[in-house]
């Protein structure tokens, strides 16, 4: 394949797919925030996005299933994306932490799309590329965090960056867990992590 076919670009064919595509997920999501990920079924998503049944299934060769998965890729996506917006318009290295918690714990908080993204969902993609999108992101961000405050000497030295941002996306996915099945409230959370990870700080740092 020549330089120029690998960077043409798509064909009118190839971006009508890719928009039914999008529409259906679009659809998807709309199901899931009326009627939760039960009510997501084949026909609601046909009636939602005015796509037929037939249509659905020449996108979407897997149906429900296949469906679920790229809704719960976009959401994995979209997270990533404001989680990093929101650590660049953020100030110093405990904010920045603090902004993973507070896109984290809101999207948590959303009765129905926060129950999918946390609880329900996860249970239904066991394996491929949507599982892990949001958590694999996170840590690479906060590993760099940190590792960049330590540059500073306002992060203790002698914290593993790669492995504590591994143990604080677990904190996060697991509080998430929590405010999406209802038995914990988002600030609650926020509150605790932010905490936590305060802990983090060089001596001089350390709050009083």
């Amino acid at each position: 394949m020549t330089a120029e076919a690998a960077s043409s670009p798509p064909s009118l064919r190839e971006r009508r797919q890719f928009r039914t595509r999008q529409e259906l997920v679009d659809a998807v999501l709309v199901v899931i925030a009326e009627g939760g990920v039960d009510a997501a079924t084949i026909d609601r998503v046909s009636a939602q996005s005015g796509i037929s049944r037939g249509t659905v299934y020449a996108h979407f060769p897997g149906g429900r299933d296949e469906l679920l998965r790229a809704a719960y890729a976009r959401l994995g996506v979209q997270l990533v994306e404001r989680t990093r917006a929101a650590v660049s318009a953020a100030e110093g290295w405990r904010a920045r932490l603090a902004a993973h918690a507070r896109e984290m714990f809101d999207l948590a908080a959303d009765a129905r799309i926060g129950h999918f993204f946390n609880v329900s969902g996860p249970t239904l993609i066991v394996d491929g590329e949507a599982r892990g999108i949001g958590s694999g992101a996170s840590a690479v961000m906060l590993q760099e965090n940190l590792a960049h405050a330590q540059s500073l000497e306002e992060v203790s030295a002698d914290i593993d960056a790669e492995v504590t941002a591994i143990l604080l996306v677990g904190a996060l996915r697991e509080a998430a867990i929590r405010v999406a099945a209802g038995s914990e409230s988002a600030e609650r959370a926020y509150a605790a992590f932010v905490r936590l990870a305060a802990g983090l700080a060089a001596s001089a740092e350390q709050p009083r």
